[in-house]
């Protein structure tokens, strides 16, 4: 968690004016951007293909101890993108609340060699289902150098 609040204080620090008084007065800690980021579970990943195209998909996430993972097919064209530039930005978003960053992906694990991981991710999520049983797919996990919540 404390990586998270190190995020999140040095990127209000470091925000423009305007950006500062969307998020300012209201800003979130690191605990409530973990509670929030589980009850929500759904973030929205962008990135950019090796020909520039950009790409954005909805994917599972939940964070674990201030870190911040998501699912991904190692296939799907995020990945691809991923495998080109571990550049990625994120949101989560309710009809009152939202967080918005951007980091690196790097992969944490693949879903079927690290159940532990799974097991530990899945408690955290609503319903307790974080991959579906038997998925191969891919965890990946952010290094956060930018984000704002509230």
């Amino acid at each position: 968690m404390e990586q998270l609040q190190a995020a999140l204080d040095r990127s209000l620090a470091q925000a423009s004016e305007f950006t500062r008084s969307l998020f300012g007065e209201d800003h979130w800690d690191a605990r409530q951007v973990s509670e929030f980021i589980n009850s929500v579970r759904n973030m929205t990943a962008a990135t950019v293909s090796a020909k520039g195209v950009p790409h954005a998909a909805v994917v599972i996430a939940v964070c674990l101890d201030g870190d911040l993972h998501f699912t991904a097919a190692p296939k799907s064209a995020l990945s691809c993108n991923l495998r080109n530039s571990d550049q990625i930005a994120f949101t989560f978003s309710d009809a009152a609340h939202s967080i918005m960053g951007r980091g690196k992906a790097v992969v944490a694990a693949n879903a079927l060699d690290d159940p532990e991981l799974v097991g530990r991710l899945a408690a955290l999520t609503k319903g307790g289902v974080f991959v579906p049983e038997g998925w191969d797919g891919l965890i990946y996990r952010i290094e956060i150098e930018r984000v704002f919540a509230n």
